[in-house]
């Protein structure tokens, strides 16, 4: 479902504590790019943001899903829900992780994701970044 305000505490508190995330979530809840994750209808387990900030295309900004829920298909679950040709309305969906961030890589070749370019020194601890992308039939 998308997110509320309401959900920016418990995502903050038991998903995602970096300190820029909770003004990150109030733009993306305000602007209806975030969508969370919930267990028994209810309990938030992950959240992914989902705008059309990298050139006007589809991109997957932010994609959490609390630790006691990985390796459980949450993460699976949030990428084809957002691949829906109803949120994803570009032919192109991208998305970018770290080097260093092996689980998520392995889901995007899952997902049949293409590696598409690297960005090297967008942050100063020099893990750099790749940049995947999935046609997707609108």
């Amino acid at each position: 479902r998308l997110a509320i305000t309401d959900d920016i505490d418990l995502i903050c508190t038991s998903i995602d504590d970096r300190v820029f995330i909770p003004a990150f979530l109030e733009r993306s809840i305000a602007s209806s790019h975030c969508h969370v994750a919930l267990l028994n209808g209810s309990l938030i387990i992950g959240y992914a943001v989902l705008d059309y900030s990298f050139y006007a295309q589809a991109f997957i900004a932010m994609l959490r899903v609390h630790p006691s829920y990985r390796r459980q298909r949450v993460g699976l679950t949030l990428m084809q829900y957002l691949e829906q040709p109803s949120l994803c309305t570009t032919k192109k969906l991208f998305t970018s992780t770290n080097l260093s961030n092996l689980a998520m890589q392995s889901l995007l070749a899952k997902l049949e994701y293409k590696l598409t370019g690297v960005i090297h020194n967008l942050d100063d601890d020099g893990d750099p970044e790749l940049v995947y992308y999935k046609s997707i039939t609108v």
